[in-house]
């Protein structure tokens, strides 16, 4: 569902049950916001099937999680999410029967001063 031009509802219910994650795109860039999605990277990108005490629908959450790291693994979306490492900015991509956090590069802004 378009809520306004570029910004893009996309269901992830389980969590919680309206639970939301939305995908921005500008020039041809892509961000998808994740929200809680993950809770614990460490874990639910390599065994997406782990579900977590906080979901308010495991069953859901599973799917929900699944069906959005095969999408951003395929189309090679940058991610963002509530509960990812510094900087919390990344990428998904498969790796053997899960997947795996890329995160993006991080340097300081120089100042010239």
């Amino acid at each position: 569902m378009e809520l306004a031009p570029g910004i893009k509802a996309v269901d992830t219910h389980g969590h919680t049950p309206g639970h939301t994650a939305y995908l921005v795109e500008s020039k041809g860039q892509q961000l998808l916001i994740i929200g809680d999605v993950v809770h614990s990277h460490a874990v639910q990108f390599a065994r997406p099937e782990v579900a977590i005490e906080f979901d308010s629908d495991k069953k859901k959450a599973v799917a929900a999680r699944k069906q959005l790291f095969a999408r951003a693994a395929r189309e090679k979306l940058a991610l963002a999410g509530m509960h990812l490492p510094f900087p919390g900015l990344g990428h998904v991509r498969t790796e053997g029967k899960g997947y795996a956090w890329v995160p993006v590069e991080f340097s300081p802004i120089r100042s010239d001063k």
